[in-house]
């Protein structure tokens, strides 16, 4: 007899073979462990996300008579607006010297994206509690962003705690500077995915559209004259 505690732990959180030969079934919000021919993929789907992560490989032998699943990540919204980062990155510098946060936050209804600002607690050049903003039935929090002030954008191990949840998280630094730097991942229930994103680019990202050599890698970024970046 199954516990059933363990019944709904695996409810919650369902694990299945690839198929060889069929595609996997569709799924609905929620997550599941799917175990490849390729490794031990997660699956996170949620009103704005649509992403498979590899959480393992596995061993080439025995070999496991399952298909092969490929890592993605896809957006709902399809592309996040640099614009909307570019004026998060503004309001972060009328707040130095200290740190400021504030989010991206996805409409069901509209299937877009809007910067809030966070309503700062306490802040300070070396950290900063906010008060989470009222969110509609609709929507959600997709990309959660804060700065570093002038310092480097890096993560730290109070980050890391606060990104245990499901989101896109994004920090920016030196923003004394003309260009400032960042650092941009995909946080799952604790795993990190790091993302690409154009202020990693050693030129602008306008000029970074020019770079033929540079192509391939910014059209996986999906970065367009439109001022669009997807990750």
């Amino acid at each position: 007899m199954i516990d059933p505690r363990d019944v709904a732990l695996q409810r919650t959180c369902p694990i299945l073979a690839a198929p060889r030969f069929g595609v996997l079934p569709e799924m609905k919000n929620g997550q599941r462990v799917v175990v490849a021919a390729n490794g031990v993929f997660i699956q996170m789907k949620l009103d704005w996300l649509d992403c498979t992560l590899r959480l393992a490989d596995v061993a080439s032998a025995p070999p496991l008579p399952y298909g092969t699943v490929q890592e993605r990540i896809a957006f709902a919204f399809g592309v996040i607006p640099v614009r909307l980062l570019e004026a998060f990155i503004e309001a972060g510098r009328a707040r130095l010297p200290n740190e400021a946060a504030g989010g991206l936050i996805y409409s069901r209804r509209t299937n877009g994206l809007r910067l809030q600002m966070y309503d700062a607690l306490q802040t300070s050049p070396d950290g900063i509690d906010y008060r989470m903003p009222k969110l509609e039935e609709d929507e959600s929090i997709a990309i959660d962003l804060h700065t570093h002030g002038r310092s480097p954008a890096f993560w730290s191990p109070t980050d890391n705690r606060d990104d245990q949840g499901v989101k896109v998280a994004g920090v920016f630094g030196h923003l004394h500077q003309a260009r400032p730097s960042a650092a941009f991942r995909l946080a799952v229930n604790g795993y990190y995915q790091s993302l690409r994103h154009p202020w990693e680019a050693a030129k602008p990202p306008e000029d970074d559209l020019e770079a033929g050599s540079c192509w391939l890698i910014l059209k996986w970024l999906g970065l367009a004259r439109g001022g669009q970046w997807n990750i």
